[in-house]
């Protein structure tokens, strides 16, 4: 879970060198070009994320939820898939209450 904060920093890291952009005062090409490498970066993280063992219920879920799907529905969806697969827990209160809690208090 190491991983999650440091995703998150490069998050905010690109928003604020949206937003330095945006201002206008600055190399935008330099801009422009950090924002494409802390992009790429992010996009190697999720890639990474989606190899993991699919027994860990954290890393997925936050991978759903690094990938644009809003938390309430990306824990329906893993609860899904678990149930389909005979993994428990396998309901939504479950993933809630145990793992999504966990992935809430690191990011």
């Amino acid at each position: 879970m190491d991983c999650i904060p440091y995703i998150n920093d490069l998050n905010i890291e690109i928003n604020i060198l949206k937003d330095v952009k945006a201002n206008g005062k600055c190399d935008i090409d330099e801009i422009n070009k950090q924002i494409e490498e802390k992009e790429n970066l992010i996009n190697k993280c999720k890639e990474n994320l989606s190899k993991l063992s699919v027994n860990s219920i954290e890393y997925r879920l936050y991978l759903k939820i690094l990938n644009g799907v809003k938390p309430s529905r990306a824990v329906e969806e893993i609860a899904n898939e678990n149930y389909l697969k005979d993994i428990t827990p396998a309901t939504p209160s479950k993933i809630w209450e145990k793992y999504y809690k966990k992935i809430k208090k690191i990011t």
